[in-house]
This record gives C-alpha cells, structure tokens and sequence, in this order.
C-alpha cells in the first residue's frame, strides 16, 4: 500500500508534463486563454505535490524514481518553457530575450544550492508564468517587457534569497493566507482574462510586494546566509 502510494505521488506529478504539452499545443493553435488554464492547473499539481511526496515518503518507497529530478523536469516545462512561448506568441516578444530567460532557468533548475537547507530558493525561482502573465496584463511595451524578463533572468544567478511559500518558516501563516488571496485573484484573473479589470490586476499585486519585500527584508536581517 505504501509503495503504491509513492508511486501514485510520482505518477500525479508527472502529469504536469503531459499538461505542459498540451499547453504547448494550445499555443501553437492560438488558444491563449485555454493555455492559461491549463498552466493554471499544472501549478496546482506543483503546488501539493512536494508535500504528498514527503508525506508517502516517496524516498523510502519508491527509490527507483527521483522525484527531485522528475520536479525539476516538469517545472522546467510548464514554468519556464510554455509560459515563455506563451508571451512570445501573444506579445512578440524578442526571440533573443526568452532564450536568454530559458538559458538562465535550466542554470536555476540544475543549481544543486537553488534550495537552502532554512527552505528558500537561491536566486530567482523561475516564476515565468506570473511574469508574463503580468505582463500581458498590463500590455507592457515591448522594450520594457524585455527589460522586465531580462532583469529575472539575471537575478536567478545572484545568492539572492526567495521565500518558499509553502515551507518558509519566517511567517509562514501569514504568508499562506496572503497566498490563498492571491490565488483567488489569479482565478478571477484568469477567469477575465485580457478583459480584467483594472482594480482588481493592482489590488492583485499586494501578495508579490509582500512577496518580494519578504524575500529583501530576509536577506538584509540575515545576509550571511544568502552567500
């Protein structure tokens, strides 16, 4: 039954690369929205599925998968590859800008450090989908998306350090409440689309301030741990 279990956490998360592809396929047929969602869901698997692995004890019970690995592989998919695609297809964004984005988040993925032992990411955790999903939104310029994508890009080699939401332990409750907000609004988001209203795309913004300014105040209480 355990053995079972574990295999079944694995196997949940390896769905995410099969919702990765079909993601793809979404966007080369022009189904913008469709893809969103799509994407949308594939977060969700990535969301839970680290805390199921730890609770079937994946390690122990099904050694013959590296779950660390496959995560990795999947998350490369639906959060770097397709939402890269995604904003190329429906915003023209250079070419020569998402590679750089992509060559810098397989350099995060495969960082042996891009999680601290005190549960933070190590530079920035490759959150394309938020990103361009904000960009969208907001129909930013061209030269300043690119600037925008840029800048993450260069900030996921820096020793900077990011709050895991989920395991985080420097005010974890509140973090997860935020969190659950957001994730509301990411639905409504979602649901609306490029017809969002205006209140509630910058109302939505208050989680990724607290988001960042969190991640800045950690590194500035704290600065030798992020060397």
């Amino acid at each position: 039954m355990k053995k079972t279990a574990a295999y079944g956490v694995h196997l949940f998360t390896a769905l995410g690369a099969g919702l990765g592809l079909w993601a793809l396929i979404l966007t080369y047929n022009g189904f913008y929205k469709e893809t969103v969602w799509v994407l949308a869901v594939a977060a969700i698997i990535d969301s839970v599925d680290g805390a199921l692995a730890r609770l079937t004890q994946t390690k122990e019970h099904a050694p013959a998968i590296d779950g660390a690995l496959m995560d990795n592989i999947v998350d490369f998919l639906t959060w770097t590859i397709a939402p890269l695609l995604w904003i190329f297809a429906t915003m023209n964004i250079p070419t020569w800008t998402l590679v750089i984005c992509a060559i810098a988040s397989v350099f995060g993925f495969s960082n042996t450090k891009a999680k601290t032992d005190d549960h933070f990411f190590l530079g920035f955790p490759s959150y394309w989908n938020i990103v361009v999903f904000y960009i969208f939104l907001l129909e930013l310029p061209i030269t300043f998306a690119s600037a925008v994508l840029l800048l993450f890009a260069i900030v996921t080699f820096l020793p900077v350090k990011f709050v895991y939401p989920s395991r985080t332990e420097y005010l974890r409750p509140f973090t997860l409440i935020l969190g659950g907000v957001f994730t509301l609004q990411l639905i409504a988001l979602l649901y609306y689309f490029d017809q969002s209203p205006p209140w509630l795309i910058y109302s939505s913004f208050l989680f990724p301030f607290y988001y960042f300014g969190l991640s800045f105040f950690v590194n500035i209480k704290s600065p030798e741990t992020s060397r």
